[in-house]
């Protein structure tokens, strides 16, 4: 919400109605992205026949996944973390001594209607 008051506070006034669709298709591309990882994570596991995978081998697959964005292996691994918070539930986390070393499980889906 802050960033929504921050765009709506921002020139040229008397817009906001194209700046809060500029911000929803923001969140929206921000909501599919993780959706997507997700299920890249699931499938990736699925296929490989293991239990949980590092954030590098997961890069490479992402590339390989007709991904909606590109995202560099820091980001990709920050977004990781944020969807195996104890508050989301769709991924689940083993940390390692740094986070190249982090591996990463499914959980849930992140379901977009």
């Amino acid at each position: 919400m802050l960033e929504l008051k921050e765009c709506l506070q921002q020139p040229p006034f008397g817009l906001a109605e194209d700046k809060i669709n500029t911000y929803i298709y923001k969140v929206e591309q921000s909501i599919k992205l993780r959706s997507h990882i997700t299920q890249l994570v699931k499938n990736y596991l699925e296929n490989s026949g293991i239990e949980s995978a590092g954030v590098e081998a997961l890069h490479g697959a992402y590339f390989g996944s007709h991904p909606p964005q590109r995202i560099q292996t820091p980001e990709m691994h920050e977004i990781l973390i944020e969807l195996s918070s104890p508050l989301t539930g769709y991924l689940g986390r083993i940390k390692g001594s740094d986070w190249k070393s982090d591996r990463f499980y499914f959980l849930g889906n992140l379901l977009i209607n």
